[in-house]
């Protein structure tokens, strides 16, 4: 028994939105790592410069906060695609589209390559992470010891 004509409609549209959602979410992350990057080497261009505690302490603290937004938009994102997922997977199987799809995505994930195994949602929170990190350290350092 297929499923009526409105619904299978209804279910190829969700589909479509939940795709673009996909690619609008990494998307969104991606850019907001670049964003950080670039707030970060604008920091360390102020260091190098020699720059004041005056500037350079509320710099990095507003670099912390972004890592920390950064960090959290990512986490968030790397959850809401898993939900995606899920959600487009049940919509293959009842479009029948899923076993068409299932052996070429296990090759491809069998040799998935070192691009594909790190540059995932995870790296990007781990960017952010790190990028928080060093702007602490470095924060820490203008606070104590200069």
């Amino acid at each position: 028994m297929g499923i009526e004509h409105s619904t299978k409609e209804a279910i190829i549209k969700d589909l479509e939105i939940q795709w673009n959602d996909h690619f609008h979410m990494r998307d969104q992350t991606w850019k907001t790592l670049a964003n950080s990057v670039l707030f970060f080497l604008g920091i360390v261009g102020l260091e190098i410069k020699g720059i004041v505690n005056f500037v350079m302490i509320p710099a990095y603290i507003i670099l912390i906060f972004i890592a920390f937004i950064g960090w959290a938009v990512a986490a968030h994102h790397r959850l809401r695609q898993k939900q995606k997922f899920a959600i487009i997977k049940i919509y293959e199987e009842e479009l029948n589209l899923f076993k068409l799809k299932q052996k070429i995505i296990e090759k491809a994930d069998s040799k998935k390559n070192v691009a594909g195994k790190i540059f995932t949602a995870r790296f990007i929170e781990i960017m952010q992470i790190a990028i928080g990190v060093v702007a602490l350290i470095l924060l820490l350092r203008r606070l104590f010891f200069i």
